[in-house]
């Protein structure tokens, strides 16, 4: 009998890693119409003819992310059965992104996913391939629409939004200092998460102000300094918001301040990385998605035409989370 990923039942009914995970293993309360789609989802998956039992989605995939979000990925890949090359490119400046990508170009027949920078000389060589005829679809970090055909990811500004609010209801409208801690400005979500949470505070909360930024660069070592020089320059910071990675480095620098019991800490992703700091309380509120089911709406995406869609932009839920109610996805960051 054909296995069944989770992936591929995420992939088609649209339904999250944990409802799927509770239909499968009978865990918690679901509902009797979401077990039937499960249930029937799984039949005729097993029932696919035998040439397509062991194939899963067929495309390349380049990821530039932080460690813990990359060992995610590369589970939910593996999870789906993919077939083609998993890239990690960790750190990897533009010139080795431009490298990498470019050589997967070469070849327009097979489907590109992408998280990279939104910078000029890796943008046009997509949009290159993509003129040639190449299917290339962004994901968490948006690039220039002419070079890619779809994006998913989540509402970034929404979620700097969101931050906002958590900082303004639990601080209070009063005069009081917070900061941001950037991560790279070439990537569309790191500047849509910043702005979210600029104008949110501006627009419900004008008595709290971002008095500082650190630039981080989504490395662990260079947002220990620049957190540490924030911290050291205004000492009356009342919350951190880290738009981007390397919470490590942030946390560290927060603990060696003596500061990481007196200051709010806002941050993305639940991971490897993030995970354990959210449980000891280091940080205090994550807003994520499960990776999985961004992975689940790209492979949906490949066979997709874009005049066939209402919209060329796959927007997914997003969720808070504390140290009282990790999710389900959580359980599998445990990737180094």
């Amino acid at each position: 009998m054909r296995r069944v990923s989770i992936v591929e039942i995420m992939q088609q009914t649209g339904l999250s890693r944990a409802t799927v995970d509770r239909v499968l293993n009978g865990r918690g309360r679901v509902h009797a119409r979401t077990r039937e789609a499960v249930e029937e989802t799984v039949r005729n998956l097993r029932a696919l003819e035998p040439d397509r039992q062991e194939g899963g989605p067929e495309a390349d995939i380049v990821l530039r992310l932080g460690r813990g979000m990359l060992g995610l990925m590369r589970t939910a890949w593996e999870g789906a059965n993919a077939s083609g090359a998993f890239h990690d490119m960790y750190q990897a400046n533009e010139r080795e992104m431009v490298r990498v990508v470019g050589k997967l170009c070469e070849d327009v027949s097979r489907p590109l996913i992408v998280t990279t920078m939104n910078t000029s000389k890796v943008a046009d060589v997509l949009r290159d391939a993509r003129r040639r005829g190449k299917k290339i679809i962004s994901m968490i970090s948006d690039i220039s629409a002419d070079a890619r055909d779809f994006h998913v990811g989540i509402d970034d500004r929404a979620a700097g939004r969101t931050a906002a609010f958590l900082v303004g209801r639990i601080l209070g409208d009063r005069p009081t200092t917070v900061g941001v801690v950037v991560g790279d400005i070439a990537y569309r979500n790191h500047e849509d998460r910043e702005i979210g949470f600029r104008t949110g505070l501006r627009a419900h909360f004008p008595k709290v102000v971002v008095s500082g930024e650190a630039f981080g660069g989504d490395n662990v070592e260079a947002t220990f300094d620049a957190a540490s020089r924030l911290l050291a320059a205004h000492p009356a910071l009342s919350a951190l918001y880290n738009v981007g990675g390397a919470n490590f480095g942030l946390v560290k620098a927060l603990k060696e301040a003596g500061r990481s019991q007196d200051v709010l800490v806002i941050g993305h992703e639940v991971n490897s990385v993030t995970a354990p700091l959210i449980r000891e309380e280091s940080m205090d509120f994550s807003i994520a998605t499960d990776p999985s089911l961004l992975l689940a709406r790209a492979f949906s995406l490949l066979g997709s035409k874009e005049e066939d869609r209402a919209s060329d932009t796959v927007l997914l839920d997003f969720a808070i989370y504390t140290r009282f109610n990790m999710p389900s996805f959580a359980n599998l960051a445990d990737t180094p």
